[in-house]
């Protein structure tokens, strides 16, 4: 059993390794293509909109508030940091207008 949890933890290590350390090796000569950078920039904000979206209850009575909160919550998350542009003031704004409204349902 030993063996096996030291190989696994060697196996994860490596590829923890080579995932950081690929892109420093292929791009190292050069600029890398700028659609290259393009689409890097934009994957934070995908993997955060499929983070949000997997979370939201979709399931159940849609006007129920059990349903309603959340996407409450995320739709004003959303219009804060679309009117401040700052992202601490948008996410406490958002958890804690979900608190508040999960406190007093």
């Amino acid at each position: 059993m030993t063996a096996y949890l030291l190989s696994a933890t060697l196996a994860m290590a490596f590829a923890t390794l080579i995932t950081r350390a690929l892109p420093f090796l292929v791009f190292r000569r050069g600029i890398p293509h700028p659609g290259f950078v393009k689409r890097a920039r934009r994957i934070p904000a995908g993997v955060m909109v499929v983070l949000v979206f997997t979370s939201l209850p979709l399931e159940g009575a849609l006007l129920s508030w059990e349903t309603l909160i959340p996407w409450i919550s995320v739709a004003v998350t959303a219009l804060i940091h679309i009117a401040t542009r700052h992202p601490l003031l948008s996410i406490f704004g958002g958890t804690g207008l979900y608190m508040l409204l999960l406190h007093f349902s």
